[in-house]
């Protein structure tokens, strides 16, 4: 309900009659607000409030206000003892601050099982606009105190546990000239108001209470009771009782029954609504009452009155055997506390003279005269309805009676036209008043011309239209609000990172995004992320954290589009390259088939275990053999166009092994495509798999650093390894690869061999989990770039392996490592394509890489490769028809050239090589020719490795 700032004088005390407003000086109030800087041991200032209530309550004297704020909206947790007291011409008032449209008013709510607010001994005290929230027992106590008035308190529904015994309102017989008024009480009380045996001169008028479970407002024992004007609904019990030898009036009130079974929480559903005690009776006058018992002939669920202990039926039958109630009426229909209905027997039939009886309703709206009805009650000014609720004049102001324009730049004038509004009543318009809500006073004014208004300050306001008749009938309209706009829209600001783990693990493809709070927040009227693949989420208010998983990997341009209150929009925008971040896979041959001459093997995606989620690519190992031709192992996606590149060449009478990256389709399944004129048999195992969807590692690409030469002892090893015989190699935790690496990338080669043979790399400890390469024929020079998984590794070394029966010098050196470190690079693969031919200009070169000659070749920025952010790229180098032996060195341009093997190849036979390449700060990697002789090169773009994956 909402809550006037309004203090009603008792009028049964010697305050008089009617109401005062309370308007103390600013020096006479004393501030609570506990949202923000406040302070108990200070002075109550509004610059430095206090706390808590009960401070203020401590030090209040004579005259002064506490005014009670709440801009939070949360309840003041405490149970308030009153001692101190004001005077008949200054006397003490608690009040609620005002409060915003659609707000709540100060609420106070009880600590524990004691009343929410204690009136302890005091006199001359008001307290009114609060809102007493959720008590255990009893709400508000006045015990042994005079000249207290309880006004425009908005009760809450007491707590379950409190099981429907306490009272909102209790005054003990100790008490005397005490008003209680314009309160909505709500159910769940035992009793609305109750005085006990004892108190004298308690007034309890225009009060509303539902479905009390003992007793509406009930007078025990209490003399000079005067009950004027209340609506009592529902109750399981007596609505109105006086009972104890208690004296007054009742007159003016509503008393409604709704048919109720008997229960714990409703004990007497049957119960007379007005009883008067034999004990009363002889003092107690009783008139102008309604009795909603239900209309119609048919048989009413309850006794209307019970006088000196006799049941009554009806009001007649009340009157005709006591002389009571000669203006009482009944035989009506009412389950909800409000106004009456038009032409409704309760409309300008109440006794204006009754003690007790105010000039405003619960609401605080006037005492109005009704033109359709016809005037049964008394008064000549006033003409009041029964009950707390009065009927008022229907006034309808037009939608278009608000602040035009209602939105613009600060400063701009706005109006309010005043010359439309009507009255059901056909009562003239007596004044507009606007409120601006911008702090600055309403403006009131006679219809006619419109009411203008300049908003200087930016905000979102919220005025309120007052239209009043000539009687006082008044109705306040609301607009939606005035938004006054900062000359420029509020900024935004967008951020992002891939999402990671504690432990340093990315999910590539989910990227986490950051909203700022904008400066100026209250103006943001919606905010919308599209995130650049279909998707948008629309964000709540302040500063938010928004992850998005992508469904593929690629580039995407999110965009934050926010809109002001005024319409205008401002975007911010970032980059994200969704990618995969890398998940080992221990090495182990998966599938062995012969493919036929020109024919195409497809291995599905749980061969190849690249079924699980968001997998885009998959790193193989694939060696060819007993090759009955020439030819060259075409690997790619299942479902597309075969491209024109290789991944291995191969002859007769040779096992050949290279490394791969290819993309793989949703259900995983690749295609290896045989040109050679004869079938080969090739061996596939997986390295690791690259996931957009899944935590992984990230890749670290390195300058080459070399870990084994058993030429020169490089390593700890010196002398060729011996045919069958194994060395270990310490790799993590030593040269640059961190102890926590999940797969290092090596350069291995095999020379001075004596014999065929082939090399394995296994971690150490682990059973047949090696990567095979290079394959080699007697005193060739073989070699191969290898992922090796090192999941299982606990000691960071290596086992290389002689195959031979014949000793070979081995070499190793590492070009980069795998682990969980988010600053590493994520992979986006790309369907190959030849970036470099020199038979055909493709490139940019059309003629063989000559012997000791460097190639520079342009891959960031160019074939779909980012302009910036590439780390690395993961190449397929092949030397197609070689008349002399020799070998490429892949490596970054503008760094010096590594001794490092990327392909090997012998005159006569095709030779292919992987090379995870790491790029120059121009985009370029430089492809040297270590031969003596020149030779073609085919160089095949599979992926590319960046750092800057939202940007």
């Amino acid at each position: 309900m909402s809550v006037a700032v309004l203090v009603v004088a008792g009028v049964v005390s010697g305050w008089g009659t009617g109401e005062a407003v309370a308007d103390p000086t600013t020096a006479g109030t004393l501030y609570v607000n506990h949202d923000g800087a406040c302070s108990d041991a200070g002075t109550g200032s509004a610059s430095m409030p206090f706390c808590t209530v009960q401070a203020a309550a401590d030090v209040v004297l004579p005259g002064q206000t506490v005014r009670v704020e709440a801009p939070d909206g949360l309840p003041y947790v405490e149970s308030v003892t009153l001692t101190r007291s004001g005077t008949e011409d200054a006397p003490i008032t608690f009040t609620g601050a005002a409060f915003a449209p659609g707000g709540s008013p100060t609420l106070l709510t009880p600590k524990g099982s004691a009343p929410a607010l204690t009136l302890k001994a005091v006199h001359d005290v008001r307290v009114q606009s609060l809102a007493i929230g959720y008590p255990a027992a009893d709400a508000v106590a006045v015990t042994g105190s005079t000249g207290v008035a309880l006004d425009r308190l908005s009760f809450r529904r007491p707590v379950p546990s409190g099981g429907g015994t306490g009272t909102a309102v209790t005054v003990d017989g100790a008490s005397t000239d005490v008003t209680v008024s314009r309160n909505w009480i709500p159910d769940g009380y035992a009793y609305g108001v109750r005085a006990q045996p004892g108190a004298s001169q308690v007034t309890v008028t225009t009060n509303v209470v539902t479905t009390p479970r003992r007793g509406g407002i009930e007078m025990a024992g209490t003399s000079g009771a005067a009950v004027t004007s209340n609506t009592v609904t529902a109750p399981c019990a007596t609505g109105i009782s006086l009972d104890g030898a208690s004296s007054g009036t009742v007159e003016n009130n509503v008393v409604a029954s709704v048919p109720a079974k008997q229960s714990d929480s409703c004990p007497a559903p049957t119960a007379p609504l007005y009883s008067v005690s034999a004990d009363s009776a002889d003092q107690v006058t009783s008139d102008y009452n309604a009795a909603a018992n239900g209309s119609g002939t048919a048989a009413r669920p309850r006794p209307e009155y019970a006088w000196a202990d006799a049941p009554y039926t009806t009001a007649v039958s009340l009157h005709d055997a006591t002389g009571q109630g000669a203006h009482d009426v009944d035989g009506l229909n009412l389950s909800y506390p409000t106004a009456p209905p038009e032409h409704s027997v309760l409309i300008d039939s109440a006794d204006a003279h009754a003690p007790g009886e105010l000039t405003t309703d619960v609401d605080g709206a006037p005492l109005v005269d009704d033109p359709f009805v016809a005037d049964t009650g008394t008064g000549t000014t006033a003409r009041p309805d029964r009950g707390a609720i009065e009927r008022q004049d229907s006034i309808t102001v037009p939608g278009d009676d608000m602040p035009s324009p209602s939105r613009g730049v600060a400063p701009f004038v706005t109006s309010v036209r005043t010359d439309d509004a009507t009255t059901g009543w056909g009562k003239p318009i007596a004044t507009y008043s606007v409120d601006f809500g911008d702090g600055s006073a309403p403006v009131t004014q006679a219809p006619g011309a419109p009411i203008t208004h300049a908003y200087t300050t930016p905000g979102v306001y919220a005025p309120a239209v007052t239209v009043t008749d000539a009687d006082g009938s008044s109705s306040t309209v609301r607009s939606a609000a005035v938004d006054v706009g900062t000359t420029a829209p509020p900024a935004t600001s967008l951020s992002g990172a891939l999402a990671t783990t504690a432990d340093g693990q990315v999910d590539a493809g989910d990227a986490l995004f950051t909203v700022a709070q904008p400066a100026n927040a209250w103006e943001v009227a919606y905010r919308v992320l599209t995130f650049g693949d279909g998707d948008q989420e629309s964000l709540a208010d302040g500063p938010q954290k928004i992850e998005h998983q992508y469904p593929a990997a690629g580039s995407y341009t999110a965009t934050l589009t926010q809109t002001d209150l005024l319409g205008r929009t401002t975007t911010a925008r970032v980059t994200v390259h969704a990618a995969d971040a890398f998940l080992p896979v221990a090495a182990r041959y998966d599938a062995e088939r012969t493919i036929p001459a020109h024919g195409v093997l497809k291995l599905s995606a749980a061969t190849v275990h690249a079924g699980s989620d968001g997998v885009d690519a998959a790193r193989l190992q694939i060696v060819t053999s007993g090759a009955k031709a020439s030819g060259t192992l075409t690997v790619y996606t299942d479902g597309t166009t075969r491209p024109g590149t290789s991944t291995v060449g191969f002859g007769p009478g040779r096992t050949v092994s290279n490394e791969a990256t290819v993309k793989v389709t949703p259900t995983g399944a690749i295609d290896l495509y045989n040109s050679g004129s004869g079938p080969v048999t090739v061996n596939v195992a997986t390295l690791g798999l690259q996931s957009h969807a899944q935590f992984g590692r990230t890749y670290h690409p390195a300058t080459p650093i070399r870990l084994l030469d058993t030429r020169s002892g490089t390593g700890g090893h010196t002398g060729a390894v011996a045919g069958g015989h194994s060395l270990t190699l310490t790799v993590s935790g030593t040269h640059g690869v961190p102890a926590h690496a999940n797969a290092v990338v090596l350069d291995v080669v095999a020379t001075t061999t004596k014999g065929s043979g082939s090399l394995t790399v296994s971690p150490d400890g682990t059973i047949n989990s090696g990567v095979s390469g290079p394959y080699w024929t007697t005193g060739q020079t073989a070699s191969a770039q290898i992922v090796v998984p090192m999941a299982s590794l606990v000691d960071g070394k290596v086992v290389l392996r002689n195959n031979s029966k014949s000793s070979a010098n081995l070499v190793a050196d590492v070009v980069g490592w795998y682990g969980p470190t988010a600053s590493g690079s994520t992979f986006q693969p790309v369907s190959p394509v030849r970036i470099l031919n020199t038979r055909t200009g493709t490139g940019g070169k059309i003629a063989k890489l000559g012997a000791h000659a460097t190639l520079k070749l342009k891959v960031a920025g160019a074939h779909g490769v980012p302009a910036s952010g590439v780390s690395a790229v993961d190449l397929n180098l092949t030397v197609p028809s070689p008349t002399g032996s020799g070998y490429l060195v892949a490596y970054a341009d503008g760094t010096t050239r590594p001794d490092v093997h990327s392909a090997d190849y012998t005159s006569g036979h095709p030779a292919a090589g992987a090379a995870l390449v790491k790029v120059g700060a121009d985009g370029e990697v430089d492809l040297y020719n270590a031969g003596s002789t020149a030779v073609d090169v085919d160089t095949d773009l599979l992926g590319d490795y960046t750092v800057d994956t939202v940007g």
